[in-house]
């Protein structure tokens, strides 16, 4: 039996998105509105893959592999999370704000970026004043989340891309191997075979990402087409339940 082919899955998922998707978010919806954000986020590196794909770079596009599910559990846990999510990243951004602040501190740049630090101040000022400490802010960190949500094997993958998209010796072997003659074959194209296919890999990561933002969309309008994908392509149209300690929605 023929497997289908994955561009035909992606091309009826790209269909989905019509000209008029904004009119099913609802405005007021928080979650909806970040949910919005995070969703493009993984379409545009689904594009950036598949465009190193056509140049033939794909050994290149695993910090794009990396980042669509960085992305896409993050969405998972703002469908989840819902209207909360929205102060846990203003809060997220506060201690960003610090961070930076201190750093222009630190090397003597304070006065020469002083606009920036005004609002880095001003951020860090209102949010403190209006926004309660909160304890779902350490789900803000993509480890917890994927460990939360019991992805043993989506966590493997991720530590796995993580030495690609890091200096590690693992990605220096791209482009050299020992010849098991006491000699070293390099190339300046990599050597070894890809991880993933990455027409699959898309189609599986864009599934699941276009899972977790219809249910924040008005009449998940996308219900009945993902679930015809995901019975032609071998995918699962539940999304993974939270199983981390703590409860995503209670105040």
């Amino acid at each position: 039996m023929t497997e289908p082919d994955p561009r035909d899955g992606l091309l009826r998922l790209e269909n989905l998105i019509s000209s008029d998707l904004h009119r099913h978010i609802d405005p007021m919806n928080r979650a909806a509105v970040i949910g919005w954000g995070l969703f493009f986020n993984v379409a545009h590196q689904v594009r950036a893959i598949l465009t190193l794909h056509t140049a033939g770079a794909c050994g290149a596009a695993s910090p794009n592999r990396r980042s669509t599910l960085e992305y896409a559990i993050t969405l998972r846990w703002c469908a989840d999370q819902g209207d909360r999510i929205g102060d846990i990243y203003n809060r997220k951004l506060r201690g960003d704000q610090i961070q930076l602040a201190k750093a222009l501190k630190a090397d003597g740049t304070k006065d020469r970026y002083k606009d920036a630090y005004k609002v880095m101040a001003e951020t860090v000022e209102v949010v403190n004043k209006t926004i309660p400490a909160d304890p779902n802010e350490r789900l803000a960190k993509i480890e917890t989340l994927i460990k939360g949500y019991g992805l043993t094997n989506v966590w493997s993958f991720y530590t796995v891309e993580s030495r690609f998209t890091h200096p590690t010796l693992t990605g220096a072997q791209m482009f050299f191997r020992d010849t098991g003659e006491g000699a070293f074959e390099v190339s300046q194209e990599p050597i070894h075979e890809e991880m993933v296919q990455c027409h699959l890999y898309c189609l599986w990561i864009f599934h699941f990402a276009m899972l977790a933002f219809n249910e924040v969309l008005r009449d998940k309008p996308w219900t009945t087409e993902l679930e015809q994908v995901a019975k032609e392509y071998g995918f699962t149209t539940v999304l993974p339940q939270w199983q981390g300690p703590g409860d995503l929605h209670a105040q």
